[in-house]
């Protein structure tokens, strides 16, 4: 299914670049971002959107694209479902997807919009879909739907704050959802079975295992200190800043919904009594436990350390690339507007000049 889903995705990637091709005559983005302000193309910068949001969404998960992920995790090894949660499906769906529509083709209102909407809609899908999950991986995958609508609900703001809030969940979730996969890749290692209605009391035979998963549930659920609080923070923020204040909210709904569904898994995996055929089940092998350590000790620290100081620079560079050019200001004023949109704004005086 996924190499099917995948190859549909890319042929619409494709066709929309050989669209674009065929109007400016270069594929640099450069190129077609200046042929594109030059000779605008009509009906046809709409539909190479549709087909990017289309192409990069099926890459990403987003609801309604997302049928191939929940089948996918379980099939694979625990780390080939870190690797795809935690880096594939952001850099090859969203991260691709934001920088083509904001740097080459230019953001609109309309697309915005789907932008917002899409993230709505996957956020609140995929949370509700997990909650009723027993096989522990199949809820993690519909988790990896859910946050990946943060990310796009960020990004589709088109605020300096909502892609910086955008772009670090993103980076979070890279580092969260890889250790909850390798903790639940650990737990079906030592006790053989995925399926949360077998468990029970695992935290007294793998106590790493059990820590580590919990603090990356606090962090995916978004509790303080945990680095996942501080991007949701900045996107909700973002959200009342540009007047969504009902995505706000639902973002604020859906991170609560998000907990209740990882104290289910720690209800029935972790806490209580052990099972009597899991007596002989041990802890995971050194090598293991020590990725799921340094996963855990960035997630406890990531927010404070990473937000105000080096990570913050390193987010900049990679948000100077995302430009969207609004046509009018921002809901939430001028202290919305991107720097060089905001010296591009008519002043009074010298300031005027300068501009």
């Amino acid at each position: 299914k996924y190499a099917v889903m995948g190859g549909l995705a890319s042929s619409l990637i494709l066709l929309g670049i050989a669209l674009l091709y065929a109007h400016a005559s270069t594929l640099t983005m450069a190129g077609i971002a200046a042929a594109l302000r030059a000779r605008p193309g009509g009906p046809l910068v709409p539909f190479v959107s549709c087909l990017f949001i289309a192409g990069f969404g099926l890459k990403a998960a987003l609801v309604p694209f997302h049928a191939w992920l929940p089948d996918a995790h379980p099939s694979a090894p625990a780390p080939i479902s870190a690797m795809l949660s935690g880096v594939l499906i952001k850099t090859l769906g969203v991260y691709a997807l934001a920088r083509i529509l904001f740097a080459v083709i230019g953001m609109t209102p309309a697309v915005l919009g789907v932008l917002m909407a899409l993230g709505a809609v996957s956020m609140l899908a995929g949370v509700l879909l997990a909650v009723g999950q027993w096989d522990f991986k199949r809820l993690l995958a519909y988790h990896s739907i859910s946050q990946v609508g943060y990310i796009v609900l960020g990004l589709g703001l088109g605020t300096p704050l909502g892609v910086l809030g955008g772009l670090f969940h993103l980076f979070n979730h890279s580092i969260f959802k890889s250790l909850l996969f390798l903790a639940a890749g650990s737990v079906d290692y030592a006790a053989g079975t995925r399926d949360l209605r077998r468990m029970g009391g695992l935290r007294e035979r793998m106590p790493v295992t059990a820590t580590t998963n919990f603090i990356a549930s606090m962090s995916i659920a978004g509790v303080p200190p945990f680095n996942g609080f501080w991007s949701k923070l900045i996107i909700i923020a973002a959200c009342v800043q540009a007047g969504r204040l009902g995505y706000g909210l639902l973002a604020a709904f859906v991170s609560l919904i998000t907990l209740a569904s990882f104290m289910k898994v720690q209800r029935y995996a972790f806490a209580g009594e052990l099972r009597e055929g899991l007596r002989g089940v041990r802890e995971a092998p050194p090598r293991m436990r020590l990725a799921m350590v340094a996963l855990a000790c960035v997630c406890v620290a990531g927010g404070a350390i990473l937000l105000p100081g080096p990570g913050r620079s390193f987010l900049g560079e990679a948000a100077a690339v995302l430009r969207p050019l609004p046509a009018a200001v921002p809901a939430g004023g001028e202290e919305d507007l991107w720097p060089e949109e905001r010296a591009a704004r008519p002043g009074d005086g010298e300031a005027a000049r300068t501009a």
